[in-house]
């Protein structure tokens, strides 16, 4: 479990923000259920929880120097948000030591789990990696130009933190929890490495960079043999269309934060991106 020493002063400072869960989900039970650690990371840990019947993740956040108020202030302006590919906060606690925050578990893991697991040798096709570009791009631009004022980005854009729901749809976990002062287009620059590693296939080291000077070292007549993922091309994706998504990845990676889009036009584009492809594959079943 994941008691704490602070237990005297519990409830005072947890708030539930899911009207579902409203009657089920007490913080003393959140503490006391079996826990099993599933992430560690420089600023907390990830727990899975069984509370009452209902999987929950749990983040808990140290060393992060934001008043109770402020905490509190932040994580319901994030919820009043709502996006349907952002994965809504279940309930938050806060006290001078340490941050929680409560989602539900999504079973279908993350974007990064179905990137670099194997899967029988089934295809990761390119529809399905296009589709979770377009509809990450696009639940980012909405956060980004709702918070714009609030000045909340996402502070920790990876495939790990994009999970995928029941119906397989891309979700945005972990919005706005970064301690460290992160802006928007330190976002798209994160966003353009999840393009990246969706076109080549491979994991991200680090924060990217390799991958980035990679994919920059190689000349552009290179980029269908070298760049993209081979077992894309030999299923028959549009290379066209890969090439152009991988020029806006390559716009996003920009070594000047002011020369990076913003996402509403790279919303924009790869949403343009996944039309083409679309027409062209009713076009083709048409024929058939």
């Amino acid at each position: 479990s994941m008691t704490s020493p602070e237990n005297s002063m519990l409830s005072a400072s947890f708030e539930i923000l899911s009207s579902s869960l409203a009657n089920k989900l007490r913080f003393e039970d959140l503490l006391r259920a079996p826990a099993e650690l599933i992430g560690k990371g420089k600023h907390g840990s990830v727990y899975k929880v069984n509370v009452n019947g209902v999987t929950l993740v749990v983040k808990r956040i140290r060393g992060w120097n934001i008043s109770k108020d402020d905490f509190k202030k932040r994580m319901q302006r994030i919820h009043r948000m709502q996006n349907p590919h952002v994965l809504p906060l279940v309930a938050f606690y806060s006290s001078k030591q340490e941050k929680l925050t409560v989602y539900k578990y999504q079973q279908n893991g993350s974007l990064f789990k179905h990137l670099h697991s194997s899967h029988g040798g089934q295809v990761f096709e390119w529809a399905s990696r296009l589709a979770i570009a377009a509809c990450v791009a696009e639940a980012l631009a909405y956060m980004h130009e709702g918070l714009q004022n609030d000045d909340i980005p996402h502070g920790n854009m990876k495939s790990t933190n994009i999970l995928l729901n029941d119906d397989m749809e891309a979700c945005l976990s972990e919005y706005g929890l970064m301690p460290d002062n992160q802006d928007q287009t330190m976002d798209v620059y994160s966003f353009g490495v999840i393009l990246l590693e969706l076109l080549t296939g491979k994991p991200v080291q680090a924060s990217g960079y390799d991958l980035a000077r990679w994919v920059n070292s190689v000349v552009r007549e290179e980029w269908t043999g070298e760049v993209l993922d081979k077992c894309l091309i030999t299923d028959g994706a549009n290379e066209e269309r890969m090439i152009n998504l991988l020029q806006v990845a390559l716009r996003c990676i920009n070594p000047s934060p002011d020369a990076r889009p913003h996402m509403k036009e790279v919303a924009f584009i790869i949403k343009s991106i996944k039309e083409d492809e679309e027409k062209s594959v009713s076009v083709f079943s048409s024929e058939v």
